[in-house]
């Protein structure tokens, strides 16, 4: 049931990205997609960073501290044709809170395989349409799991591991020298054939020599079947579809050198839909969607190559 999708994947805080998202693939936050030149045919990115909170499509997963990192190494294909890569998501609860569901240390591993190109609308490489779409596999070591009913409906079972194909998601960032727009479909087809559709803009500015900061505003709408996945304790009725919710902040990314630098997030995110907002009120314990509205940060290391 559980989506813990990583837009973070995507969605990494790299000092080489121009933009995270999008943590995809993550994540969990706009895609960060820098697509190299052909002179570079093996090149990646990662990052590993402290996290105040699991927070997903502006929905919080766990309320307390979390290490949460990603890496990917991708592969040029010639003839202009964009680049293929791999990836994998991981996070580290550092409290006890979701002891019970998920473990604590690693209970989360999330690989992906991928494929991106820009399509430049002209020679300067200045306007441009860039799509990524990635298969996404969830992993979750201690003790939860998937089972099917006569049905072919899978079901959240305690004590199984499981690692199950979830999502295919497609994003797209129109690149321009000015303000970027972008957009995101996560098609959860294993469990519940739910839809999430992610729209925003961004800006990247250099504040100052090796620092860069990326503003982003950025909402979210969900299908009453993707709803059903983000279940709140007490309340697991299946609503409607509808706008989740809103997320606004900025990454900064400060370059120590050529392969190496560090990050920090800072982003609030408010639950739009009024039946969402209700089911907040009563949640409690560790299950997660208990926040109406709420801050969070990051900071870490990333790195390149």
């Amino acid at each position: 049931m559980k989506k813990l999708m990583i837009a973070a994947a995507m969605s990494a805080a790299v000092f080489a990205q121009a933009d995270e998202q999008k943590p995809a693939g993550a994540e969990q936050q706009p895609a960060q997609l820098e697509e190299k030149d052909d002179t570079f045919p093996v090149w990646g990115f990662g990052n590993y960073g402290i996290y105040s909170g699991y927070q997903l499509y502006g929905s919080l997963l766990n309320s307390e501290p979390t290490l949460q990192g990603y890496a990917e190494v991708n592969f040029n294909i010639p003839a202009d044709l964009g680049y293929i890569g791999v990836g994998v998501w991981s996070n580290t609860d550092l409290t006890d809170k979701r002891r019970d569901l998920y473990g604590k240390w690693f209970n989360e591993w999330d690989p992906n395989i991928h494929w991106s190109k820009t399509f430049w609308f002209d020679d300067d490489q200045k306007w441009g349409l860039q799509y990524l779409t990635e298969f996404v596999w969830y992993y979750y070591p201690h003790g939860r799991g998937h089972d099917h009913n006569t049905h072919g409906k899978s079901h959240f079972q305690y004590g199984r591991k499981t690692m199950t194909t979830m999502d295919w998601n497609h994003y797209f960032e129109l690149k321009n020298p000015y303000v970027t727009p972008y957009f995101k479909w996560v098609h959860e087809y294993h469990e519940n054939k739910a839809n999430l559709f992610l729209g925003g803009l961004k800006r990247t500015v250099e504040v100052c020599k090796n620092l860069t900061l990326t503003p982003a505003a950025e909402l979210v709408y969900r299908s009453h079947r993707y709803n059903w996945c983000f279940p709140t304790a007490g309340w697991t009725e299946t609503h409607g579809s509808g706008m989740a919710s809103l997320r606004v902040g900025a990454d900064a990314n400060y370059r120590l050198t050529d392969n190496l630098g560090l990050f920090a997030k800072v982003y609030w995110c408010h639950t739009v839909d009024h039946s969402l907002r209700s089911a907040a009120e009563h949640g409690s314990g560790g299950d997660y969607g208990q926040y109406k509205d709420f801050a969070w940060g990051a900071m870490g290391v990333s790195f390149n190559f």
